[in-house]
């Protein structure tokens, strides 16, 4: 049987509208340079301090802190301050069974399905945008090759928690402004208002569970178990935050290219031999470019966010400049990537959800200032 015309000219049109838009940057909404340089500063300064003490492995963990930034990013400042915490309190209990879990190889498993479909739930029941659960996924893995690095399961958690804690500090800078306390902040029962369930949240979460239990499965039987997390992040971003097949097709072109590059990077920054300062530097550079990239070009976005993420991975495992590291996850990112791709048939095929889903609770925000 002939295939439908119709069919066939809707994903020629679907594939040609993602690799046009390599060339093209969204423009944008409003300025992202604010939260930019913030998740720049709260990624450099406790590597700055690792290297104070000589302990650049405890700076690049505690850096992690930086991952709370971009959540609750549409946001004002006060509402912000108010629920940066939780995220934080996420990211170190993920942290935390990552690390117990890591000696044992089908539980650690077992946990990153658990812990990866339950952030998903709350991205996408409270629309929190991006990154989605990307960060929690990433803090698991890197929990869990730290612990067979031979670092202290508490050292770890207690590290995170130290860099998560810095964040909120950080948080606070920015009050000075006049403008922030002009908008009077919504107390957390409303801002954590049970989340309103439309069709495209519900078909998220499932694409989020169907991609990280079939990329935890591969990675089990087929890849290596102990990079089954950067499969299953690789898929979940590639999901988003926007419902559509469209979407799915755009982020996982992006995502494929993007992690090349990325690769690249980190194998420049791991083979120069380059001094830690430097390295910070660099890293809090990498984590600005991610943070206004990060919803105006996806791909350059990755290209930013991969060598940080490897940087901070294979460093607290003692394994920095490892080339193997590579191909690797280069392979794990196309798996995951497909995967997500491949579950894009669950949505209908009609537009995608209009802009501006990404902030609790689903009614009228005010305004968060610059």
């Amino acid at each position: 049987m002939s295939e439908d015309p119709r069919l066939r000219d809707t994903w020629r049109g679907g594939m040609r509208r993602a690799v046009v838009s390599l060339g093209t940057i969204v423009p944008a909404k409003e300025p992202r340079w604010p939260i930019a340089l913030q998740a720049s500063v709260v990624l450099t300064v406790p590597i700055l301090v690792g290297i104070a003490f000589d302990r650049v492995d405890l700076g690049l963990i505690a850096a992690t802190g930086a991952f709370t930034v971009p959540y609750f990013a549409a946001l004002p400042r006060l509402e912000r301050l108010r629920l940066r915490p939780i995220a934080g309190l996420v990211l170190v209990l993920t942290s935390a069974v990552g690390a117990l879990l890591a000696p044992y190889g089908m539980l650690s498993a077992l946990g990153l399905v658990v812990v990866t479909i339950l952030v998903g739930i709350a991205v996408h029941g409270y629309r929190l945008g991006p990154p989605g659960p990307l960060f929690p996924v990433l803090v698991y893995g890197m929990s869990g090759h730290a612990v067979d690095g031979g670092l202290p399961a508490l050292t770890l958690v207690a590290t995170v928690a130290a860099g998560c804690t810095w964040a909120v500090i950080a948080s606070i800078a920015p009050l000075i402004r006049r403008v922030h306390w002009q908008v009077k902040p919504r107390p957390l029962s409303v801002l954590l208002a049970r989340p309103a369930w439309d069709r495209g949240a519900k078909e998220l979460v499932w694409r989020t569970v169907i991609v990280t239990v079939l990329g935890t499965a591969l990675s089990l039987l087929w890849v290596d178990p102990d990079r089954a997390y950067w499969t299953v992040a690789a898929g979940v971003v590639v999901v988003g935050v926007v419902p559509g097949r469209g979407p799915a097709v755009t982020r996982g072109l992006h995502r494929a290219i993007g992690t090349v590059v990325g690769v690249g990077i980190y194998l420049a920054i791991s083979q120069s031999g380059m001094p830690a300062l430097a390295l910070a530097f660099t890293l809090g550079a990498l984590q600005y470019v991610t943070e206004l990239a990060i919803t105006r070009h996806y791909a350059i976005a990755v290209a930013a966010v991969t060598p940080m993420a490897l940087v901070i991975v294979t460093a607290s495992a003692g394994q920095l400049g490892d080339l193997a590291v590579t191909g690797e996850r280069i392979l794990d990112t196309v798996v995951g990537s497909a995967l997500a791709v491949a579950t894009a048939l669950l949505h209908p095929p009609a537009p995608p959800d209009p802009a501006g889903r990404h902030a609790p609770p689903h009614r009228d925000v005010p305004s968060p200032g610059t």
